[in-house]
C-alpha cells in the first residue's frame, strides 16, 4: 500500500481537523465537552501484582491480565523475573538529517531532526508476552516526541505521543492505517518539559499502551495485519524516534509475563 509521507501527512491532517472544529463549535457560545470512553487501568508501575482492566470493546468487563514470570532457579525455587533496565545497547539511528543523541547518566537526549531522530535498541528482544515501561518529554517543538516501536510477535508498531501537529495518540499501522486514522486514535494535549510514564504490554491477542497509568489504547490482534511506516524501519525491532523536536528518554525497562492468565508473584 502506498503511503503519503509524513510531512504531508501532518499538512492535511492539520488542515482538516481545523475545519472540523469551525463546525463544531455550538450556536448557543457554550463549549461542548466530551469524555473519553477509552477504559482507563489501574494498574501501578509496581511489580508483584495482579490486576484487573477493561477488554477492548468492553468497557466496564474485569479481565485477568499476566503478570511478571516466575522460573526455577537452580535449587528448585521459583524466582521472580520482574523489570529490566535496558542500559548500554542503545545507538543513534540512520534516518538521514538527524539531530544529535546524547546517552549519559541514564538520561537520553534527541536533538532536532530534519524530520527524525531515534535510538534503536541493539540487545535482545522479547517478542511476545512482555511489557515495555519508560518516561519521555519533549524539551521543544511541538509534534511527536516519543514514537515507541516494538515487537508483536514477527511485525512491529510504532506507539505514537503527540503526532500530526501535536496532539494524536494511537498505533501505528493497523491493516496499514497510521495512528491518525485507524481505531486507536485519540487526542491528547502534551506540554513541554513535563515527564510522561509510558508503557505498553503485548499479550498474544491483545496490544494496550498506557500513559501515566491510564489506558490510552488497546487493540485485539486476531485477524488484524500490523506494521510500522518505512520511515520507522532503522527502530526496529526496538526503539524510539521523534519528529522535528528535542526529546529526552529515561528510565527504560522491560518485563516478561507469564504464559498463564491470573499467576500472582
Amino acid at each position: 500500500m502506498n503511503r503519503i509521507p509524513l510531512g504531508q501527512c501532518f499538512s492535511t491532517f492539520a488542515c482538516s481537523l481545523s475545519l472540523s472544529l469551525l463546525l463544531l463549535v455550538p450556536v448557543s457560545g457554550s463549549a461542548q465537552t466530551t469524555q473519553s470512553d477509552k477504559p482507563q487501568s489501574d494498574a501501578s508501575s509496581a511489580d508483584a501484582q495482579e490486576v484487573k482492566t477493561p477488554g477492548p470493546n468492553e468497557a466496564g468487563a474485569d479481565t485477568k491480565v499476566k503478570v511478571p514470570a516466575l522460573e526455577k532457579d537452580n535449587k528448585g525455587k521459583e524466582k521472580k523475573l520482574g523489570w529490566q533496565p535496558l542500559t548500554g545497547k542503545w545507538k543513534a539511528c540512520q534516518f538521514g538529517g538527524d539531530g544529535s543523541v546524547e546517552i549519559k547518566d541514564g538520561l537520553i537526549k534527541m536533538g532536532f531532526g530534519d524530520p527524525l531522530t531515534g535510538i534503536q535498541w541493539s540487545g535482545d528482544v522479547v517478542r511476545e508476552n512482555y511489557e515495555v515501561e519508560l518516561e519521555a518529554r519533549r524539551t521543544d517543538g511541538f509534534d511527536f516526541f516519543c514514537g515507541l516501536t516494538f515487537p508483536v510477535g514477527k511485525d512491529h508498531v510504532s506507539f505514537i505521543l503527540g503526532g500530526w501537529g501535536g496532539g494524536v495518540v494511537g498505533i501505528s499501522s493497523i491493516d496499514g492505517r497510521d495512528a491518525s486514522e485507524n481505531d486507536t486514535t485519540s487526542f491528547q494535549n502534551f506540554d513541554n518539559d513535563k515527564w510522561y510514564k509510558v508503557r505498553v504490554r503485548v499479550e498474544p491477542n491483545l496490544i494496550t499502551c498506557w500513559i501515566d497509568d491510564k489506558v490510552a489504547c488497546d487493540h485485539e490482534r486476531k485477524d488484524f495485519e500490523f506494521d510500522i511506516r518505512y520511515e520507522m524501519d532503522v527502530c526496529t525491532p526496538l526503539g524510539i524516534a521523534a519528529f522535528q523536536c528535542k526529546s529526552e528518554i529515561r528510565n527504560i525497562r522491560m518485563r516478561k509475563l507469564t504464559e498463564t492468565v491470573g499467576e500472582k508473584e
